[in-house]
């Protein structure tokens, strides 16, 4: 699975790919609509397509991104700081004990351009090309600090 978030003036939107070992390819792009960061766009990206893989039965994930923080914040090397990134990243661990395997791995922006395509497409609210699923998120997948 790639992922990716992105953050633009028309909105937030993520894009999630997910391909089998036998070549089949899902796409998704997400549009977002209530106001958080990129950093939240990125880990919704992330949730979204954890629980995508799981109802459609998918045991063993995967996980790449460009985003080095929630790569890293994700497979428990980095600690979440901000109290909602804790949050995410809680979330996260949980869905991830779900799978029979889940590896989440840092690769280059280059190897992330489909997902990062489908994230823009989500963000600036343009037409969804043939083949995409739009998915709408329209609230948090955490419960929001007091403090955020």
């Amino acid at each position: 699975m790639h992922c990716d978030g992105s953050k633009m003036h028309s909105g937030l939107g993520a894009g999630i790919v997910m391909s089998s070992p036998k070549g089949d390819w899902r796409r998704y792009a997400l549009q977002i609509h209530f106001a958080a960061s990129n950093n939240v766009a990125e880990y919704e990206a992330l949730v979204h397509g954890l629980r995508l893989a799981k109802e459609i039965g998918i045991r063993r994930i995967l996980y790449y991104r460009d985003s080095d923080l929630v790569v890293q914040q994700a497979s428990g090397e980095w600690d979440a700081r901000e109290a909602n990134m804790a949050s995410y990243r809680f979330l996260v661990q949980q869905l991830a004990d779900g799978f029979d395997g889940c590896e989440f791995l840092h690769v280059p922006r280059t190897d992330n351009e489909v997902a990062d395509t489908l994230a823009k497409i989500g963000s600036t609210r343009h037409a969804i090309p043939p083949g995409i699923s739009l998915e709408h998120l329209r609230k948090l997948s955490i419960k929001p600090s007091p403090d955020s």
